[in-house]
């Protein structure tokens, strides 16, 4: 009974430490202020990770860096511009702090999915 219970307990860590972390699937969504006032969409489709302001009509490719699991931290960067490296600091499911190459926001996910027409 202690093997059996010794074996499963090894099986069961395996499995929670082997799962890679999906920067794509966390990123996906529209991500606020607090008061909604600044959004963007972080459009994750078909393995590609899409930047967008609606409001604007800007849309550019992101490319995923590096993520620090120590830290918590998905680093990225919009393709085709000069701006420094961008990171979400991963707060809770849905709350990050959000560098933007020159300042920290609180962000907020206001949906899990955008929806494209």
């Amino acid at each position: 009974m202690k093997n059996i219970l010794i074996i499963t307990c090894l099986t069961f860590s395996i499995y929670c430490f082997s799962q890679k972390f999906d920067e794509n699937d966390f990123l996906n969504g529209e991500w606020c202020n607090k008061e909604k006032f600044s959004c963007f969409n972080l459009i994750s489709e078909g393995g590609l990770l899409v930047y967008e302001i609606t409001d604007g009509g800007y849309t550019a490719g992101v490319e995923i860096l590096n993520y620090d699991d120590n830290a918590k931290k998905i680093y990225w960067r919009i393709i085709g511009t000069n701006k420094d490296t961008q990171y979400f600091e991963i707060l809770k499911n849905n709350k990050v702090n959000h560098f933007d190459g020159q300042k920290t926001i609180v962000r907020f996910r206001s949906s899990d999915k955008i929806n494209k027409s």
